[in-house]
């Protein structure tokens, strides 16, 4: 390649980015002029752009390397080697300016090595494609900023009327005159806590990060969604395919089935684990606050209760969805004391754990077998443990009436931890972002 065609590839791909023409334009246009197939690709390997369809089906492969090879990469050029037998390599070149990131340029090279001056156009072609991925990134954070006011608005219930709710919904292309249904999507450590991030920015960007996960998850399975992040969760609305409520629900939960998965992919703590709260079905969108409080309370609870569970739909919960609705935490916390406040107590002055045992006991309908090895104990411990908690509240287990006030009591007490722990994480995913 000579310098005169350095400086056209220049030139060429400048205009382009000038006229708006997009990046399958420019990829098109420097594939003709180096005479190979080209991918441009965004932060996490997605395909943005590619000048030859018929090789997509590369694509797979290369990005299931890049994802391997992520550390080696090191955000320097790049040679990764796709097939060894094909001889099929792929040059990689990030897209950035600064030390700042966009995504990445991608030659397909086949038994050849790239020459020193094409590699020349690619640095030249990169650096001004980061023009293009500036532009279309500083784009998407305005869209994504009113996008989340959007969403905001409607879980706060600040809409000023119907009309507005409907106009501006049409601007994201949302219908809100669908049945919808509402998932939380949170990560938690194994003993509830939420992530921390050295900073905003660093917050804001691993759940865009999601968010995009989401999408991209979500791209083969419905169009019918709608996904932002608020505070400290993701939050996502879905209008269901199917009609009848228990076909909603059963729909919603496959939904989040799928998502898991590709979350849990991606996250970069893998002590933390993914937790999906869904609402009820929202038949129209003044109802979507009650909605969020739901999925926000299935999480909740299932982490105060300390269950494996990833995916809990608030139908699930049972009793609780009533207690949840009862605000004199006072009354809740005396019967909770008249019932529980010897366990408690000795749990707390001891260091012992007879409350879980409790719970795990009646969880496993009192079979005892089940409920030692789900708590890791020795069959004979665990009667020992049931002769202390006997003793120290007079529980009998013969009784339905007191199984049945225990059962409850201890329902209370899960709601009141969980309040304590939504204080205490300021559970206000309303915080502008």
């Amino acid at each position: 390649m000579t310098t005169q065609t350095g400086e056209t590839l220049y030139h060429i791909l400048l205009n382009l980015v000038l006229k708006e023409k997009g990046l399958d334009a420019m990829a098109t246009a420097f594939s003709e002029i180096i005479g190979s197939t080209v991918f441009l690709l965004d932060r996490e390997f997605n395909l943005f752009a590619c000048s030859d369809e018929s090789t997509a089906h590369l694509f797979k492969a290369l990005k299931t390397k890049l994802i391997e090879d992520l550390f080696a990469i090191n955000n320097q050029a790049t040679i990764v080697e796709l097939d060894h037998e094909l001889g099929l390599s792929c040059f990689l070149l990030p897209i950035q300016v600064g030390t700042t990131i966009y995504g990445y340029l991608c030659i397909l090279d086949h038994r050849r090595k790239l020459h020193a001056l094409d590699v020349t156009a690619a640095e030249q072609a990169a650096l001004v494609m980061a023009l293009d991925f500036q532009k279309r990134m500083a784009v998407e954070e305005i869209e994504r900023r009113y996008l989340n006011d959007f969403v905001r608005d409607l879980l706060e219930g600040r809409m000023e009327s119907r009309s507005n709710a409907l106009h501006r919904g049409t601007i994201y292309k949302w219908d809100l005159t669908k049945p919808q249904v509402l998932f939380v999507i949170k990560l938690v450590t194994p003993l509830g806590q939420g992530i921390s991030h050295a900073s905003i920015q660093a917050k804001m960007h691993y759940l865009q990060k999601l968010e995009k996960v989401i999408r991209n998850a979500m791209s083969s399975h419905s169009n019918r969604y709608l996904v932002a992040h608020l505070g400290d969760v993701n939050v996502m609305l879905l209008i269901p395919k199917t009609e009848t409520t228990a076909s909603i629900k059963e729909e919603s939960i496959q939904v989040a089935r799928h998502l898991i998965p590709q979350l849990q992919k991606v996250i970069e703590n893998q002590d933390m684990v993914v937790k999906i709260g869904i609402s009820r079905v929202c038949y129209d969108f003044f109802e979507l606050p009650t909605a969020f409080h739901e999925a926000v309370e299935s999480i909740q609870m299932i982490v105060q209760m300390d269950s494996s569970h990833e995916i809990v739909h608030y139908d699930d919960l049972g009793i609780n969805r009533l207690l949840l609705r009862i605000t004199d935490t006072e009354e809740l916390e005396n019967y909770c004391e008249e019932h529980l406040g010897e366990l408690i107590r000795y749990d707390k002055e001891h260091e012992t754990s007879l409350l879980k045992t409790l719970s795990v006991v009646i969880e496993t309908d009192g079979n005892l077998k089940d409920a030692a090895e789900k708590l890791f104990i020795h069959y004979n411990t665990l009667r020992y443990r049931l002769r202390k908690i006997k003793e120290l509240s007079g529980i009998d287990f013969t009784s339905w009436k007191k199984v049945a006030r225990v059962v409850l009591a201890l329902q209370v007490y899960h709601i009141i931890q969980a309040r304590k722990k939504g204080k205490e994480a300021k559970w206000a995913p309303f915080v502008k972002s």
